[in-house]
C-alpha cells in the first residue's frame, strides 16, 4: 500500500538544492558497473570536512543508497552539529526506510537551527503524522503554511492529520488547497475522494477517485476505492472493472478480493465470487485478520 503521508523530498546543499527524485531518477538510469565505480570513489576519503560528507550523502542518495547516506550525513552533523542541511537531509533519508522517531529529531534540529525552513517544518509535520502525533504535526504544517502559503505539500498533509481528528471540513479546505496549488498530485484527489465519500457525496467521490487514476493509472486503492463506490451507486458492472483493475495492481489485496466477490455474486456470478471470497480468505490469513478471513469463509459456504 502506497504511504499515505507525503514528504517533500528535496535535498539541501550548501548553495543549491537538488530534487530527491531527479537525483533517484538520474541513479536509476547508470548501469551497475557505473554504479560500483561512483560507490568507491566517495567512499574512500577518510579525512573529510563537514561540507565534503554532506555531499557524499547526496553522493549516496544520487546512487540509491540510503544506508549510506545517512552514515555520511551523521558524519557530517559530528564534525559540525549547526550543519543544517545535514540535519534536514538525514531526516529525508530516514523517512525514506522507515526510522520515522528519527526523522522527527532530524527535522526538529534542522527547524531549530533555520526557524525560517518552512520545508523542513512540513517534513517534521508528515512525520509527526506518520507517528501518530497528530496535534504536534497540525502545529508544525501551520508553521511550514505561514512560512510559505504556496507549499502545496503542507496544506496536503494538514488535510490528512483534520481528517485524522475527525474536522473534516477543515480537510476537505486543506486538501482543495492543495490542489489548487499542485493540481497533478494524485494523492490530493484520492484522499479528498475519500472524505467526501465519507459524506455520503458518491458521485463526486467517484469524479476524484477518476482524476487520482487519470494522472496515476497505477493506482490500486484509487480503483479499489472507485469500484466500492460504483457498488455503493448500484453500478455493479462498473464495480467489478475497477476492483478487478485494484487485484491486478496490488498483490494480496483481500479487501479488493472481498469487495469484488461481494459485486460478483451480486450478479449471479456464483463460481467467480467463490474464487475471490476464496482469494480474499487466504490474503486476510496471511494478514493474520482472522475475523475477515472467517468472514470470506462465511461468503463462500452461503454460495454453495
Amino acid at each position: 500500500m502506497r504511504q499515505s503521508y507525503l514528504f517533500f523530498s528535496v535535498l539541501a546543499a550548501l548553495v543549491v538544492i537538488s530534487p530527491l527524485s531527479v537525483l533517484l531518477a538520474q541513479a536509476q538510469t547508470q548501469k551497475p558497473h557505473d554504479r560500483t565505480v561512483n560507490r568507491q570513489i566517495i567512499s574512500q576519503k577518510p579525512s573529510e570536512t563537514p561540507d565534503q560528507l554532506l555531499e557524499r550523502g547526496n553522493a549516496y542518495v544520487r546512487l540509491g543508497n540510503l544506508e549510506g547516506a545517512i552514515a555520511s550525513f551523521q558524519a557530517a552533523i559530528k564534525l559540525n552539529p549547526n550543519l543544517t542541511a545535514a540535519h534536514y537531509n538525514l531526516g529525508l533519508a530516514q523517512a525514506q526506510v522507515g526510522q520515522t522517531q528519527q526523522a522527527i529529531y532530524s527535522f526538529q534540529r534542522a527547524a531549530r537551527l533555520d526557524p525560517k525552513f518552512a520545508m523542513a517544518y512540513s517534513n517534521l509535520g508528515a512525520a509527526l503524522l506518520q507517528g501518530g502525533k497528530v496535534p504536534q504535526a497540525i502545529a508544525s504544517l501551520k508553521r511550514a503554511i505561514q512560512l510559505e502559503p504556496k507549499l502545496a505539500i503542507a496544506y496536503y498533509n494538514l488535510g490528512l492529520a483534520l481528517k485524522e481528528q475527525k474536522d473534516f471540513n477543515g480537510a476537505i479546505a486543506n486538501l482543495q488547497q492543495s490542489i489548487r496549488l499542485n493540481p497533478q498530485s494524485p494523492e490530493s484527489y484520492y484522499n479528498l475522494g475519500l472524505i467526501v465519500q465519507g459524506k455520503g457525496d458518491l458521485t463526486k467521490a467517484i469524479a476524484l477517485y477518476e482524476q487520482a487514476l487519470k494522472l496515476d493509472p497505477n493506482y490500486p486503492e484509487a480503483y479499489y476505492n472507485l469500484g466500492a463506490a460504483f457498488l455503493l451507486q448500484g453500478n455493479t458492472d462498473r464495480a467489478i472493472v475497477e476492483l478487478q483493475k485494484a487485484t491486478a495492481l496490488r498483490k494480496g489485496y483481500a479487501d479488493a478480493f472481498y469487495t469484488l466477490g461481494i459485486a460478483q455474486a451480486k450478479l449471479g456470478q456464483k463460481q467467480e465470487a467463490i474464487q475471490s471470497f476464496t482469494q480474499a480468505k487466504m490474503f486476510f490469513n496471511q494478514q493474520k485478520n482472522t475475523q475477515w478471513a472467517n468472514i470470506s469463509e462465511q461468503q463462500i459456504q452461503r454460495l454453495k
